[in-house]
């Protein structure tokens, strides 16, 4: 059942773990995450995403770079 855009007031924080290092080309196509380091191989990604299409989207980016993601998380408010 998909989730109403209110019902993410100011967006829902998500943490994502990809395998690998991520190239500057692929930071560059998540603008709207911030990056921080974790033991390799691994490369964490996290930020606020206003609705479920919004997460959607993400899952589909991750995809298109042929990234694999090995974690998702929301985040406590």
């Amino acid at each position: 059942m998909a989730q109403q855009a209110d019902a993410y007031p100011g967006g829902v924080r998500y943490e994502f773990v990809v395998e690998g290092s991520l190239s500057e080309r692929a930071m560059a196509a998540f603008p709207d995450l911030a990056v921080s380091s974790i033991p390799q191989p691994y490369t964490r990604l996290f930020g606020p995403l206003d609705d479920e299409t919004a997460l959607r989207g993400m899952l589909a980016r991750f995809d298109a770079l042929g990234l694999t993601l090995v974690e998702l998380r929301r985040l406590p408010d």
